[in-house]
C-alpha cells in the first residue's frame, strides 16, 4: 500500500464584495418635529439651535472625533427621540467604525420612528450582514426594494447577501435588476462574475468581468477576479497577466501579490511563490490569508518548522482560524511531534466540530502512533457527517487490516471505491488484503486495476510481483521478476523492488545476477547501516552457495516482503 500526502486546504480569497450604506440628504427644515407643549429651557427650542447641534455632531465627523460625534447625536435623540436625521447619522458612524451591533440597534429605532424611508432598511441590512445575519439582511432589503424599486444599492447588496447563502441564481437575477437602472455599473458585473465563479462556471464570470474592466479599467478587484477564474481553469499564464495589470493600476494592493503567489504555488514554482507572499505581506503586514498559504507552500518544500512560524503568525492574528490549526497539526505530525498535532486538530474541531479535515487528520496521526481503533473512531466520525468521504473509508480499511480485520478492511475499500471509482490507492490496499487471504488472482486483479489507471504505477507493478512470487513454479518467479524489471523502470531508486528481485534471483540460482543486484541496493542505501548490512548479508548468502555449488532455493521471508504493506493514508 502506498502512503499519500495527507489533505492540505487552500485557501483563495479573490474576492471581495462591497457593502453600501446609502445616502440621507432629507431637508432639515422638514424633519423637525413638534414636541409637546411641555417646556424645558436646556432643551433646543429651534429649528436653528436643532440646526447648530446637527452641525456640530457632523464637524465632529470630518474631524474624526467620533466620540464626540456619537455624544452630540445621542444628545440629539434624548431631545427629539422622533427625529429620524440624528439616528440616521449616528448609525452611519457606527458602520464606519465597523460596530455593526450598534449600528442594527440604531437603525433598527430609526425604522420604528420612520417606517417609510428605503434607507434605513438598507443600512439595516449592511448591519445585518455584517453580523452574518443573511437571511435577516436580505428580508430587510425586500422590504427597501418594496418602498423603493429603482434604489440600486438594494439590489447590489441583497445580491451579496444571496452569493453568501450560496443562492447563486437569484442573486445574479438581484444584479441583473440592478444592471436594468443602470447598464455600466462595474460593480454590478463584477458581482455578477462573483456569482457565476461561485457556481463554479468559471468562463461565464469571465465574461462578466471583463464587461466590469471595461467600464472600471483603472480598479484592480475585477481584474484580479478574473484571473482567479482563469487561475481554476489552469490557464495560468493567462491569470498571471491579469494579476499583474492589477499591480500597474495599483502597485500597492497586496491581493494582487497574494493571487500571483497561490497561482505560482500551483504552477509548482513554489520559491517565486514564496517571494509574492513576502511581498504581499510588505504591503500588508497583517495579511492572514498571505501568512497561511505561505506555509502551505513552506510545507511542500519540507520547511516544516518555517511553515509553522507562519501558521503561528496566522493564529496571532486570528486565533479562530481553524485551517491554520489544522495545518499546524500536520507539521507537527510529520516532525513526529504527535502529541502536539492532535491538541492543534482538536483546537481546530473547537473551533469547528463538523471539520472533517481535521478528524481525517487526527485519525492519521493516531495511526502514526500506532492507536488503530482510536484512529478508526476519528474516521467514524468523518463518514458520520459525510458519508461519502472516500478517504476516510480507506483509511478506516488500512487500521482495519493492520488490526487483521481483512474482510471487514475490504468492505470498507469497496465503499470508498463506489463513492470514488478511480481512487488508485484503494485498488492496491484491497489487493493487499486479498493476498493476506491468500487469494492471490483476486490480488493481481485489484493490482491490474491500479494499473489500468495508471500504466506506470511502480508500486502496482511491484506488489503485483509480489503476488507472483507467493505462486508456485519457476515461470511465476520469472513473471514475478518482470514486474519488478518494470516497477524499477518507473522509479530508478525503488530499493525494496531491487531487494526482492535479488531474493528471487536466488531462488532461481541466479546468485551471481542477484550479487549485482544487492550491490545496487547498497548504493541505494548509500550510508544506511542498517541497509547496508542487510544487503552484505544477503551478498554473503549468494557467495556461500555459490561456493557449495548448489541450486536450493529459499522462500521470500515474510519480513522482506512487508514493504508492499505501507498504508495507504491519506
Amino acid at each position: 500500500m502506498c502512503c499519500s500526502s495527507k489533505s492540505v486546504e487552500v485557501i483563495d480569497s479573490s474576492s471581495r464584495y462591497p457593502t453600501q450604506h446609502g445616502n440621507y440628504d432629507k431637508n432639515l427644515a422638514n424633519i423637525i418635529k413638534s414636541k409637546n407643549n411641555d417646556t424645558d429651557d436646556n432643551i433646543p427650542q429651534t429649528s436653528n439651535e436643532i440646526k447648530t447641534l446637527m452641525s456640530k455632531g457632523e464637524r465632529a465627523t470630518q474631524k474624526g472625533d467620533y466620540s464626540e460625534a456619537i455624544k452630540t447625536y445621542k444628545e440629539m435623540i434624548s431631545y427629539y427621540p422622533n427625529d429620524d436625521s440624528a439616528y440616521f447619522n449616528l448609525g452611519k458612524i457606527y458602520l464606519k467604525l465597523k460596530l455593526f451591533k450598534e449600528g442594527l440597534q440604531i437603525f433598527t429605532k430609526a425604522i420604528e420612528v420612520n417606517k417609510t424611508n428605503s434607507t434605513f432598511y438598507l443600512n439595516k441590512g449592511v448591519c445585518e450582514f455584517n453580523l452574518r445575519r443573511y437571511t435577516e439582511a436580505i428580508e430587510s432589503f425586500n422590504k427597501g426594494l418594496f418602498l423603493n424599486q429603482k434604489d440600486i444599492d438594494l439590489y447590489l447588496n441583497k445580491g451579496v447577501a444571496l452569493n453568501h447563502l450560496k443562492r447563486f441564481d437569484e442573486a445574479i437575477e438581484s444584479f441583473q435588476k440592478g444592471l436594468l437602472l443602470r447598464n455600466d455599473d462595474s460593480s454590478i458585473f463584477n458581482n455578477i462574475g462573483v456569482s457565476y465563479y461561485r457556481k463554479g462556471d468559471y468562463e461565464k464570470s469571465i465574461e462578466f468581468y471583463d464587461e466590469a474592466i471595461k467600464y472600471s479599467p483603472k480598479d484592480p478587484l475585477p481584474l484580479n477576479n478574473k484571473g482567479a477564474s482563469l487561475k481554476n481553469l489552469r490557464r495560468y499564464k493567462e491569470a498571471l497577466e491579469c494579476f499583474n495589470k492589477a499591480i500597474e493600476v495599483d502597485p500597492k494592493e497586496p491581493v494582487s501579490y497574494y493571487n500571483k503567489g497561490n497561482t505560482y504555488k500551483l504552477m509548482e514554482n513554489y520559491d517565486q511563490a514564496l517571494k509574492e507572499f513576502d511581498q504581499a505581506i510588505a504591503l500588508n503586514e497583517k495579511y492572514v490569508n498571505a501568512y497561511f498559504n505561505k506555509g502551505l507552500t513552506l510545507n511542500i518544500l519540507g520547511r516544516y518548522y518555517d511553515a509553522i512560524d507562519n501558521f503561528n503568525i496566522c493564529l496571532g492574528l486570528n486565533d479562530k482560524y481553524a485551517q491554520a490549526y489544522l495545518n499546524k497539526g500536520i507539521s507537527l505530525d510529520i516532525l513526529n511531534q504527535r502529541e502536539e498535532a492532535l491538541k492543534q486538530f482538536d483546537i481546530a474541531l473547537k473551533i469547528n466540530p463538523k471539520y472533517c479535515e481535521a478528524y481525517l487528520n487526527k485519525g492519521i496521526t493516531y495511526y502514526n502512533l500506532g492507536n488503530y481503533e482510536e484512529a478508526i473512531k476519528n474516521y467514524d466520525k468523518v463518514i458520520k457527517l459525510n458519508s461519502k468521504t472516500a478517504t476516510a473509508y480507506n483509511n478506516k480499511g488500512v487500521c482495519l487490516f493492520k488490526l487483521k480485520k481483512y474482510q471487514d478492511a475490504i468492505e470498507n475499500y469497496t465503499l470508498a471505491l463506489h463513492f470514488e471509482p478511480n481512487y488508485i490507492d484503494v485498488y492496491i490496499n484491497r489487493g493487499t488484503c486479498y493476498k493476506a487471504l491468500n487469494r492471490i488472482f483476486d490480488a493481481i486483479e485489484q493490482f491490474d486495476k491500479a494499473l489500468e489507471i495508471k500504466n506506470d504505477f511502480s508500486l502496482a507493478y511491484f506488489n503485483k510481483g509480489m503476488a507472483y512470487s507467493n505462486l508456485k513454479g519457476d515461470d511465476n518467479l520469472k513473471i514475478a521478476i518482470d514486474l519488478l524489471n518494470l516497477a524499477i523502470k518507473y522509479q530508478e531508486d525503488y530499493y525494496d523492488a531491487y531487494f526482492n528481485k535479488g531474493c528471487l534471483l536466488m531462488d532461481l540460482g541466479e546468485y551471481s545476477e542477484a550479487i549485482e543486484v544487492f550491490n545496487k541496493c547498497k548504493e541505494l542505501k548509500g550510508e544506511e547501516e542498517e541497509g547496508i548490512n542487510e544487503c552484505e548479508e544477503k551478498i554473503r548468502e549468494c557467495g556461500s552457495r555459490m561456493n557449495e555449488g548448489g541450486n536450493q532455493k529459499k522462500e521470500i521471508e515474510e519480513g522482506e516482503e512487508e514493504e508492499e504493506y505501507e498504508e495507504s493514508q491519506q
